[in-house]
């Protein structure tokens, strides 16, 4: 009986406060925090409108990415994260592994990515601009 009114409390008190923020209190930033790149040039990490692939990623990443051989030999699976740029022309570059799995999954995650055909840009107050962009890849083994 305690635990069922300790928990029906607890519901009613979360439910309380979920409820409590308006709408019009929120803030939203137009821009994010600013980097240099390797060139010394401004990089957002996120804009108004962010950069996307002209194709399917999901597929295009299928088609292309090849399972290191050492990696299969170990028996290793993961999701590796890979950090770029995306430029003004929709091209990529500055890859940086973000999160890695090794065993040559991080090294051909940045060869398919690299590969790829250009974006299309970010675009920050109607202007294009370059920005950061974090792309996931799970290598599994089937």
């Amino acid at each position: 009986m305690k635990y069922s009114l300790l928990l029906l409390s607890l519901a009613f008190t979360t439910i309380a406060f979920a409820q409590s923020a308006k709408p019009a209190e929120l803030t939203i930033t137009k821009a994010g925090p600013k980097t240099p790149d390797s060139t010394g040039q401004t990089v957002y990490q996120f804009v108004e409108q962010m950069p996307a692939p002209s194709f399917d990623i999901l597929q295009f990443l299928a088609n292309n990415i090849i399972y290191p051989d050492s990696a299969i030999k170990k028996n290793i699976q993961g999701r590796v994260a890979i950090q770029f740029v995306v430029n003004e022309d929709g091209t990529l570059s500055d890859f940086k592994v973000a999160r890695g799995i090794g065993y040559g999954c991080d090294q051909e995650a940045i060869r398919v990515l690299r590969s790829m055909p250009p974006w299309r840009p970010a675009k920050q107050n109607g202007k294009v601009v370059k920005v950061f962009y974090t792309q996931p890849i799970l290598f599994k083994l089937q």
